[in-house]
């Protein structure tokens, strides 16, 4: 019997084929686009779940509430590891992590700058599962001098992952470090990626006791099996009590306008759920995961009623024969396991399709997304088996309303042609209709307050001049930076030049603890070396006092603070003169004298306010960058010369560069990716929705064909034949604009909220979307009402 209910499935699949197209299209753009979302939202959330400890490992943070303004920071002080360690019980390992880029080694006879470089514990590698291919990491760390590299590292440098007892010279110290231990390169799904790892013993950062430091670090913690977190957690709100010397008005904590409190955060979480400062990579955010996961359970289901749908809409067609068979004996439930039969070969070569479709797209997709998702071994293992219970639920949830629906058929009303079609199931059709088009319109809102949100961020005056910048890299390695400087100012279509790697968006970052002499109560602060040239090549703007000068000797004690910081330290009204003293500023108390105000502009993300920033002016003391201001004109001839004079200035080493403005962009590269995502998708699930418009308008066609014959004899016209078909879709589709606005509005003020700056939500969002929906619906249903409308009354009316 099943052989024979597959072969009448084929031959009935294969007559109309029209029919099998458009139903095959429907399941496979929906199987493909759920596939595809679940490949995304499993990778995200597989996030540092390879390490073996991963539900005892936990992040801590920094938080410092001065004046109103919560400051979230994703790292703690130096002393605070070693602080864990020795009084608290939860804890069973701790160590330290801090990042350092463009550190140069010497690789032959050529330098090589390295941006992914971090100095850490040895703990470090007793709580990450990091597997060693040669030596010993936790243990050869314990000794000073020492690095441990990654098997990609290992063999850019000695062209084998056996590297252990080989050394590697350091540039920027003129100091060797022994290779300890060789690991395997870190998975794509770690929340930070390092080529190589050096040791913090004996560097002079592994007994730091300032809380106050000027480089505040990662602090991983690995927790013991069964540790009480809540117990834990209460320790850590107590933390700031054995730094109590160093801070005398930490008792301001109890008043509620000043505190400090370290918390902790799982390891799990962090892609998803930390988007603080001084975080290790970019991460993700958990939102995308539930608008995604959301869409990807829509477009499957959509798909899925769709087919029931089409189905339903060719019940005229079937109808009599489901009479016929069952006056020859078929029973209904070999009618319901013929039409079932259809659907699940229906799905499954859909599914074999949309398989296909998705190896054929996901290099694109990873492009798309920035991800790494490969349909390797590990991946088909879960996925095969979970697209075959797919194909089972899918198939049977699609072909069940239908299958019920044309058995349950009486013989002898259908045979005398008295069945009235299609009066059960019209509020579940057009409810999906509702449906289909609410989400369209919400997906298309948020598409569009995406991009303009994008093109405020572009477009802001972010507080100085980022266009026509030139970043020059590597500078520390080479001798006498300055006179290069001096040689590029002389270059035509070279304006101004500075030397720092301190710079917005992508430049080095400092912290601080600063107070007004006499006041002590202070507040960190970022703390930005850089030399005269700096606020002109940076196009930024002097709004109080004057900029640095080298002919003034006491400008070695001099800092020139933005805006926010007058604020923040209470000296707006009269900041020039003021002294701010720093306890430790290259491991040593330094007073600095307010010499200059800046207006205030968006060096980080502008998801985060302006925080406070002074800026100290010590040439040499941070050179790692030559930043020079372009003519805009002409911008290939002027950088064709200054590459030709760094070739000639330092030969040996590679001239590496970019550009202000497009490192600045960077910072949004992830909502222009996930707006790239949203377009598709929304794409996608209006094409979707307008299959089953199709569908649903085939229906009504079909079911009022009689009517329309009989309307046409008595002299109706076309127009009035198509409005007649078409004004119950627009209904719903009023319907659909109605109840999707609100949900849309609400939605995209919640995304936008993430902003400290943000566009405002214009009512044409609103009507753009709506009016893209109208004009998609009724090109739709216009071909189905026009092609009922033209047919000839006869041929509808021939068996009456």
């Amino acid at each position: 019997m099943p052989t024979i209910h597959t072969k009448l499935a084929f031959r009935q699949l294969t007559k109309n084929r029209t029919f099998t197209l458009l139903n095959i299209l429907g399941l496979t753009l929906g199987l493909a686009t759920f596939l595809l979302i679940v490949l995304y939202v499993t990778d995200e959330l597989g996030f540092d779940r390879f390490n073996t400890n991963a539900d005892r490992i936990v992040r801590l943070n920094t938080d410092i509430y001065s004046d109103g303004k919560l400051s979230q920071m994703a790292d703690a002080a130096p002393p605070v590891a070693p602080t864990l360690i020795r009084d608290y019980p939860e804890v069973e390992a701790a160590a330290r992590c801090l990042p350092e880029n463009g550190i140069r080694f010497r690789l032959g006879s050529q330098d090589v700058t390295e941006n992914h470089v971090a100095t850490v514990d040895p703990a470090f590698f007793s709580i990450f599962t990091l597997p060693a291919l040669d030596g010993d990491a936790a243990k050869g760390l314990q000794q000073p001098r020492t690095a441990v590299l990654t098997a990609t590292a290992a063999q850019r440098y000695f062209n084998t992952t056996h590297a252990v007892g080989r050394t590697l010279t350091r540039l920027d110290d003129t100091l060797r470090y022994k290779v300890v231990a060789v690991i395997a390169d870190l998975p794509a799904q770690a929340s930070f990626h390092y080529d190589i790892f050096l040791s913090i013993i004996g560097n002079g950062m592994e007994n730091n006791n300032s809380f106050f430091a000027i480089v505040p670090m990662a602090t991983f913690v690995l927790l013991k099996p069964g540790a009480n977190r809540a117990a834990f957690d209460k320790h850590l709100s107590t933390l700031m009590r054995h730094y109590a010397d160093q801070y005398a008005a930490i008792e301001d904590d109890n008043k509620g306008n000043f505190y400090i409190h370290i918390n902790e955060i799982p390891l799990t979480d962090i892609h998803l759920r930390s988007h603080r400062t001084d975080e290790l990579a970019t991460g993700s955010d958990s939102q995308y995961v539930y608008i995604f996961s959301a869409i990807a359970v829509f477009v499957l289901l959509i798909a899925g009623i769709n087919f029931m749908n089409l189905s339903t809409a060719r019940s005229a067609n079937r109808a009599r024969e489901v009479g016929v068979r069952k006056v020859l004996g078929s029973a209904r439930g070999q009618l319901i396991g013929q039409f079932l039969i259809e659907s699940l070969l229906l799905t499954a070569a859909a599914a074999l399709i949309a398989i296909s479709l998705v190896w054929l797209v996901l290099p694109w997709f990873n492009d798309l997304t920035g991800k790494n998702i490969a349909l390797d071994a590990a991946t088909l293992r879960w996925l095969l088996p979970a697209l075959a219970g797919i194909i089972v639920t899918l198939g049977g949830f699609s072909g069940a309303y239908p299958a019920f629906f044309l058995s349950a058929f009486r013989p002898v009303q259908v045979l005398k042609g008295r069945l009235a079609l299609g009066g059960k199931g019209g509020g579940l059709r057009s409810a999906l209709v509702v449906g289909q088009f609410t989400v369209s319109i919400f997906l298309i809102v948020g598409t569009l307050a995406v991009y303009r949100q994008l093109h405020f961020i572009q477009h802001r005056d972010p507080g100085f001049d980022r266009s026509q910048v030139l970043i020059i890299k590597d500078i520390d390695g080479i001798a006498n930076p300055a006179v290069l400087k001096q040689q590029m100012l002389r270059l035509p279509g070279v304006s101004a030049a500075t030397l720092t790697d301190f710079l917005p968006a992508v430049g080095n970052r400092w912290h601080n603890w600063g107070n007004v002499k006499g006041n002590p109560r202070g507040m960190q602060t970022e703390l930005w070396v850089v030399d005269e040239d700096y606020i002109p090549t940076m196009g930024m703007h002097v709004v109080g006092g004057r900029n640095f000068s080298h002919a003034m000797s006491t400008d070695s004690n001099a800092i020139i603070i933005n805006e926010t910081a007058a604020r923040k330290f209470g000296i707006e009204k009269d900041p020039l003169g003021k002294i701010i003293h720093y306890e430790s500023y290259w491991h040593h108390p330094a007073d600095f004298t307010v010499i200059g105000i800046i207006r205030d502009f968006n060096f980080t993300s502008i998801r985060s306010a302006i925080t406070p920033l002074v800026l100290v002016d010590r040439p040499g003391d941070n050179s790692a960058g030559l930043n020079i201001r372009m003519a805009a004109d002409h911008i290939p001839d002027v950088l064709a010369r200054v590459k030709a004079t760094w070739s000639a200035f330092a030969p040996q080493k590679p001239f590496h560069y970019s550009f202000l403005d497009e490192d600045f962009d960077s910072l949004y590269r992830a909502e222009q990716r996930m707006g790239s995502v949203v377009i598709v998708l929304t794409t996608l699930a209006i094409f979707i929705a307008c299959l089953g418009l199709f569908g649903l308008a085939a229906y009504g066609a079909e079911q009022r064909a009689k009517e329309i014959g009989i309307r046409k004899i008595l002299g109706a016209g076309i127009p009035s034949i198509i409005t007649l078909l078409s004004k119950d879709f627009a209904r719903l589709i009023a319907l659909a604009i109605v109840i999707a606005t609100p949900l849309a509005w609400w939605s995209m003020h919640r995304w936008l909220d993430n902003f400290a700056y943000r566009t405002t939500l214009s009512p044409w969002l609103f009507a753009a979307a709506a009016g893209i929906v109208i004009s998609i619906a009724a090109l739709t249903t216009l071909f189905q009402s026009l092609k009922a409308a033209v047919v000839n009354p006869v041929d509808a009316l021939r068996s009456e």
